[in-house]
């Protein structure tokens, strides 16, 4: 891990959900790499309450919870417990007393102690982390880890089996990056397709000045102009 980080700066790794754990995460936590999972194995937790994954634990150099952030924006420290099997933070009744779902919220009350307590282990508190991410990842929208297997699927999808007919090292290169190169002009070609058809909806619309179908088709030639080489005729896949 330490030579790839050196080799290509990876400072954020995808995966799905076969790919986290305690193991992982003492070795990402070292690197200073940022691990989010697509998909998180496990039972899912009940929207109708706050969980661990609602609080944000920010770690030590050593790997160490020292820090958590309560939904509400309070942050308080986290200390070992008593026993040293766990960590805990102490958040003041009165700055969480107009949290929604207070009741069902993982911090309560102590017997004696009227603070709330949040109370976890260090294995939960990088599990609760790749829970957060993963899900402020599917907030946005956004799988990055589809779209690069939807990319590698492009690139072998041409040949049979999804297997080279050519064998050497060179000869192998040489296919693998020709293949890569027209997946990525179809793909240019598809986004300035779709760019000249809003443009044309555009100027099609009530009120907006007309448009002649050459001057639509000079404007598509037009988004050649700055590519690198001027004008490049990209052939209909």
């Amino acid at each position: 891990m330490p030579d790839l980080k050196k080799r290509t700066g990876l400072d954020k790794i995808y995966t799905d959900g076969g790919h986290g754990g305690p193991d992982s995460d003492a070795v990402l936590q070292e690197q200073q790499i940022e691990h989010i999972q697509t998909a998180i194995r496990g039972r899912i937790p009940d929207p109708e309450k706050l969980h661990l994954a609602d609080f944000t634990i920010k770690f030590n150099p050593d790997n160490q919870p020292v820090k958590v952030t309560c939904p509400n924006g309070q942050t308080e420290p986290a200390h070992p417990s008593s026993q040293k099997k766990a960590f805990v933070a102490h958040f003041n009744a009165e700055s969480v007393f107009n949290l929604p779902l207070l009741d069902q919220c993982l911090a309560q009350p102590g017997t004696r102690d009227p603070r709330r307590h949040v109370r976890f282990t260090q294995a939960e508190a990088h599990a609760s982390e790749r829970r957060r991410r993963s899900l402020k990842q599917q907030k946005e929208g956004r799988n990055l880890r589809a779209a690069v297997e939807a990319t590698i699927r492009s690139i072998k999808h041409p040949f049979p089996a999804g297997k080279l007919p050519v064998r050497g090292k060179f000869r192998m290169a040489s296919m693998l990056i020709g293949s890569a190169a027209v997946s990525n002009v179809r793909r240019i070609q598809r986004y300035l397709q779709a760019k000249v058809k809003e443009e044309m909806a555009q100027a099609a619309a009530p009120g907006a000045e007309k448009r002649t179908r050459k001057q639509a088709g000079d404007s598509f030639l037009g988004l050649y102009k700055d590519q690198p080489g001027g004008f490049v005729r990209i052939c209909q896949p």
